[in-house]
């Protein structure tokens, strides 16, 4: 029997699993009005409720235990305007409660995130483009790189700063998952310990490496501060670390062509899209070579399908904390009551990689 349950809790499970008070009321055998009551702390939570709702919501009974993870203060989600409520909701709480797996397993395994050259200004401006390209080669200096070269392995460079990643699965415990192309990229700072990032599965790799460099920066540069603009700044950011400004100048020029483009991205991992906005950001390409290069990117399809294979990439560092908070040997139920969220979603929060010299991280080049 768990002790002690917390009503909000009752609020998260609905959020976590898309449900209504309506339907979990009734899957419970509790009318959906004294449900409320119990959930607002109006009426008493007791152990007999818990196990009875865990029995109906298939989550295990000390998830109504746990305290809920608060990272709404630091939270940034990009998702498109379309994007189901319930839907977000669902998004914001799995990730919250990979939060509360990540900051309760780093403090067991002694995770230490580096000094991170995060902004601290505490004006809500927009920063100048030089700062952010400064904030990005500081980056790529703690990850151990150059001003040149390409990243090889976005998710391993962020995870040896210190930075869980996490794949976020609408459905982990369905047959198969549900990936949503309605969001992007999740991540909080460090105002709660460990930063994490989180991206949804099902885009190309290229999109996963340009969205979890967009989040990285949402993390450096806004955590600590406001801004006016934080998409436009990030964006700059992920452009500024996976192509560096005096990369780019080599790299592209005024009359770059879009083969020519297609090398780039098999060097560096970054879509041609991408690849266009930088340019056009460091003023590379002028308003019109920009305009012509997506009319051309349209009209060969590319807009949705662009050429060059990039080898997908597996986060790690989550896999080994669990391995550390998770008793070695474990049943699925002491998985469960440890993490207190059903296996499904331990597995799809820590996916195993393929086996050794199935995936490098490296990028396909494209065939000359």
């Amino acid at each position: 029997m768990v002790s002690a349950p917390r009503p909000e809790r009752i609020l998260a499970a609905r959020d976590l699993l898309g449900e209504t008070l309506q339907n979990i009321a009734a899957s419970a055998g509790i009318s959906q009005s004294y449900l409320s009551e119990i959930a607002s702390g109006a009426r008493p939570f007791t152990s007999e409720q818990a196990e009875r709702i865990a029995g109906a919501t298939g989550l295990p009974v000390e998830f109504f235990e746990v305290e809920s993870p608060s990272v709404g203060t630091t939270l940034q989600f990009r998702r498109l305007k379309s994007t189901k409520v319930k839907t977000t909701k669902k998004a914001v709480q799995y990730f919250r409660e990979a939060s509360r797996i990540v900051q309760g397993a780093a403090l067991l395994g002694g995770l230490q995130t580096k000094s991170l050259p995060y902004v601290n200004e505490p004006t809500s401006g927009v920063l100048d483009g030089e700062a952010i390209e400064g904030v990005a080669l500081k980056t790529r200096a703690l990850m151990g790189l150059d001003a040149v070269s390409p990243i090889p392995n976005v998710m391993r460079a962020i995870e040896r700063l210190g930075i869980v990643v996490v794949p976020v699965l609408l459905d982990p415990t369905g047959d198969v998952n549900v990936v949503d192309q309605g969001h992007f990229g999740i991540s909080h700072g460090d105002e709660h310990g460990v930063p994490l990032l989180g991206y949804f599965p099902g885009a190309s790799p290229d999109r996963d490496r340009f969205t979890l460099s967009h989040e990285l920066g949402h993390v450096l540069l806004h955590s600590r501060r406001s801004s006016d603009d934080a998409e436009l700044e990030a964006h700059h950011f992920a452009g500024a670390l996976l192509l560096p400004e005096r990369a780019a100048r080599q790299e592209l020029h005024s009359q770059i062509t879009l083969n020519q483009l297609a090398h780039v991205k098999a060097r560096f991992g970054v879509s041609i899209q991408a690849l266009i906005m930088r340019a056009a950001a460091l003023d590379i390409i002028d308003a019109k070579r920009h305009r012509s290069l997506f009319v051309q990117l349209s009209a060969r399809g590319w807009r949705q399908h662009e050429p060059v294979e990039v080898v997908a990439e597996y986060p790690v560092l989550m896999g080994r904390l669990l391995e550390i908070a998770i008793p070695d040997g474990a049943h699925v139920r002491e998985v469960e009551a440890t993490t207190a969220l059903p296996r499904a979603y331990i597995a799809a929060m820590a996916p195993s990689p393929p086996r050794r010299g199935t995936s490098t991280g490296k990028v396909v080049r494209f065939p000359a």
